[in-house]
């Protein structure tokens, strides 16, 4: 054959392969020397909660409705590998972590269950599972931890495996905010766990699997250079965090949001030897997945972590310090693009991926803190770093850092109230909103509403009470139970509080008395 005919075919072979390659490009990220192309890689997903880049030529996907899926990148073809009968998936639990060990050919899930009681709302619980992997899907389950505390909310996940070859597996605190500090409570937790589900003999605590403790619902885990645990942390409505984790570290809530910067925190921090975390957010941006980009990979973003947000609907990218115990940098991108970003992996050639959350509860239930989501189903975005002097695909987007975060709707909001009720209408903006809506309605089945329940018009010593103390055991409001956490505002001031509670109680079609400083003090005095 004619040599020019045989570099004729390698050139068409190489075009047509690069042509397809190009098909599903739908934007560039300009970083300082670099670029990255950006691809949809797989679409029309069902709140994919969790991704898994550990085997080399595929990645491994979960949705929140129990579903795991093994994508085969050279082929470009999803396979279910498993469908688990017994999820509980509603709102913000389901099948939750997910990791995947190529050496021993396992899958490790974790995922919320239902246990039926007879004349009462069902019991949420959850569980630890490992499968064999085969070629086909997996089999063999073996429950690792059993009945573990559920709820409604808080349920965490990530599962990750560790260079020591121990498994990691975070858990939120089910709303039992008094016993993230108890070791012996799983929830709100660290755990470290021998691949068998055994506890390992060099934990902190003999026959124990806690590993940290005194977070709140962690969603995010990375192993990053020199073996370092960074973990991201939900907070309430404040102070989203991102830690180092280290064996026995306490990380403080719910005594601690945040840094330890207040006089009672920083009492608390030297009792217990509690550690600050590397950064936090205020307003909170729903810190998610977590992924850490090392030498050699993306050089403008070498020695980073990259964080998640959904609230926040940007990627965050974290600069390390050489020792990578501070945070020397922040980066903000693709904000308000992709709409809520839920995970993100880096593979061991560095492809970024990561993963929409846009109709998931959420969006559903708070409308009012997103002016725009992408309409188009969930799905599994890949940003690839291109050799400099690519060409780039004519009329695509290109985009680039950004300096500052997007405002959140809620803070945007304004009432028309009397002078008298002004800042009570500000601080209801800033610290409830979020929640119980620009109207005071909440969600229905989710967060009880203000408006027209005795709750909020009758005892003021309870309304005090939950909130400066917080609730998360199942209430019923005007014949409907709820069960979702309201976080404790303990560190408002005496004033503050009650100039929420007292345009609360007349807001809403509410009318009724005023809640003053005095009887604030009055209900702290008396708890203490």
């Amino acid at each position: 054959m004619n040599k020019y005919w045989i570099y004729f075919i390698v050139f068409f072979c190489l075009s047509c392969k690069q042509g397809e390659r190009k098909e599903n490009v739908i934007a560039y990220l300009k970083l300082e020397n670099d670029i990255l192309e950006i691809s949809t890689l797989v679409d029309s997903l069902n709140v994919p909660w969790d991704i898994e880049t550990a085997e080399s030529g595929a990645i491994w996907f979960t949705e929140l409705e129990g579903k795991v899926y093994r994508y085969d990148l050279k082929k470009q073809e999803k396979q279910l590998m498993l469908d688990i009968p017994d999820v509980l998936a509603k709102k913000s639990y389901g099948l939750l972590g997910m990791c995947v060990d190529p050496e021993s050919k396992q899958l490790f899930v974790h995922y919320t269950f239902s246990i039926p009681r007879e004349g009462r709302e069902e019991l949420i619980s959850s569980r630890l599972v490992k499968y064999d992997i085969t070629s086909d899907g997996t089999g063999n389950p073996q429950i690792l931890l059993d009945s573990l505390p559920g709820a409604t909310f808080h349920n965490g996940s990530r599962l990750i495996i560790g260079p020591d070859r121990k498994l990691y597996f975070s858990l939120g605190d089910v709303g039992r905010t008094d016993l993230a500090q108890d070791p012996d409570f799983l929830g709100g937790k660290i755990l470290r766990l021998n691949l068998d589900g055994s506890i390992p003999h060099d934990n902190l605590i003999e026959n124990n699997p806690v590993w940290a403790m005194g977070l709140r619902n962690p969603q995010g885990m990375v192993f990053g250079k020199g073996d370092k645990l960074y973990a991201s942390d939900h907070g309430p409505l404040n102070d989203d965090e991102v830690n180092l984790i280290v064996k026995g570290g306490n990380y403080g809530w719910p005594e601690i949001q945040g840094f330890a910067d207040s006089d009672k925190e920083n009492a608390y921090a030297q009792q217990h030897n509690t550690l600050d975390p590397l950064i936090a957010w205020t307003p909170t941006i729903a810190t998610a997945g977590t992924a850490y980009i090392g030498e050699g990979k993306i050089p403008d973003w070498e020695n980073s972590l990259l964080q998640a947000s959904m609230k926040g609907r940007s990627l965050r990218v974290l600069q390390l310090d050489e020792e990578g115990t501070k945070v020397t940098k922040e980066g903000i991108y693709l904000q308000k693009v992709f709409g809520r970003i839920r995970d993100i992996e880096v593979d061991s050639n560095g492809m970024i991926y990561f993963s929409t959350s846009n109709h998931d509860w959420h969006p559903r239930f708070q409308p009012w803190l997103y002016d725009s989501l992408p309409e188009v189903p969930d799905r599994i975005i890949i940003m690839r770093l291109l050799p400099r002097g690519s060409k780039l695909i004519d009329k695509l987007p290109v985009y680039e850092r950004e300096t500052k975060s997007i405002e959140l709707l809620d803070e945007n909001w304004s009432y028309d109230v009397p002078d008298d009720l002004a800042e009570g209408a500000r601080l209801y903006t800033q610290y409830c909103l979020t929640c119980h809506g620009p109207e005071g309605k909440g969600a229905d089945g989710l967060i009880p509403p203000l408006a027209g329940t005795s709750w909020v018009t009758g005892d003021k010593g309870r309304l005090i009470r939950v909130t400066l103390f917080g609730i998360s055991d199942e209430i019923e409001v005007e014949g409907v139970k709820y069960q979702q956490e309201m976080p404790a505002f303990e560190h408002l001031g005496d004033e503050e509080v009650a100039e929420i509670l007292t345009f609360i109680r007349n807001s809403f079609g509410n009318k009724t008395s005023a809640v003053i400083a005095g009887e604030v003090l009055e209900e702290r005095k008396s708890a203490n």
